[in-house]
């Protein structure tokens, strides 16, 4: 299997026609026999990745080169997120627009080039493979959420539900409510997870002023955390959960890498995977 065949399972299992804007093969090889994947990748992984002989480095998180330069496009998923939910599309693309204003200056100023170019003195191939693998994530904590949920349950209930995954229950943290309380009724909830990066206030505030009770995020920074506590109360009604970056992400990472070793590729897991 070669870097575009691993792209491709990546496509299909995530139910996606083309390559996400923050996915991409920096450095491609035809012949993957052994391949590491990560969460983050630096240059010292692509030299410990050489000594040890494998063919491939897979990174989750952009590597560079367009998965960097392009990041901003892939925030629009965040819209179909919330159009799904009932938020009128002007209001999600409106929430959207921000988010993209607030990470283009980010991107256009990054070195694309960095981790890139280590590989290509290495000679070792490069991919990242993100939004897919998110997706897939995304998807497997959206139907477990609907396949256990009972009629009206709080915001424990649905936290309980999410710990049946084994990444959840094996990672070293814990899903938090980060606003709200546990003892709330869930009402009308939405995963936003698959979108590039977390929401922040932009993409929170339309899914709470939208009639959505319950967001739920696999992370967020502490200062757009303040700014929600503040518009709408740290124990108030509406529900912020956190689930955790590494577990939510390793979802969707796992089912890619059990089917890659399926189809007889020698797949080792390391920085951060929660490989279950």
């Amino acid at each position: 299997m070669d870097t575009q065949g691993i792209m491709d399972v990546a496509l299909e299992l995530a139910k996606q026609s083309e390559i996400p804007a923050d996915s991409t093969i920096n450095v491609p090889v035809k012949d993957v026999q052994k391949a590491l994947i990560g969460i983050d990748v630096d240059g010292a992984d692509l030299v410990m990745a050489k000594q040890k002989g494998y063919d491939l480095v897979i990174a989750h998180h952009p590597t560079g080169d367009s998965a960097v330069l392009e990041f901003p496009q892939v925030l629009a998923k965040h819209a179909d997120i919330l159009v799904r939910h009932g938020v009128p599309k002007a209001a999600a693309d409106a929430a959207v627009r921000v988010l993209q204003e607030e990470r283009a200056p980010h991107a256009h100023a990054a070195n694309y080039d960095h981790l890139p170019s280590v590989a290509r003195m290495l000679d070792i191939a490069l991919m990242c493979i993100h939004n897919p693998c998110d997706e897939i994530g995304r998807r497997v904590m959206d139907e477990t959420l609907h396949r256990a949920l009972r009629a009206n349950p709080r915001v424990q209930d649905a936290i309980d539900t999410l710990n049946s995954i084994p990444e959840f229950r094996s990672a070293k943290t814990h899903i938090v409510v980060r606003m709200g309380e546990s003892g709330n009724t869930l009402g009308k909830w939405a995963v936003h997870h698959g979108a590039g990066t977390n929401g922040g206030v932009p993409v929170a505030r339309a899914a709470f002023e939208h009639g959505i009770d319950t967001v739920f995020y696999i992370h967020i920074d502490a200062g757009a955390l303040q700014r929600l506590w503040e518009a709408y109360g740290r124990e108030g009604s509406k529900n912020l959960v956190v689930t955790g970056h590494l577990a939510s992400d390793s979802i969707g990472i796992n089912v890619l890498v059990r089917e890659l070793r399926a189809r007889g590729v020698q797949v080792d897991t390391f920085s951060g995977i929660v490989d279950v």
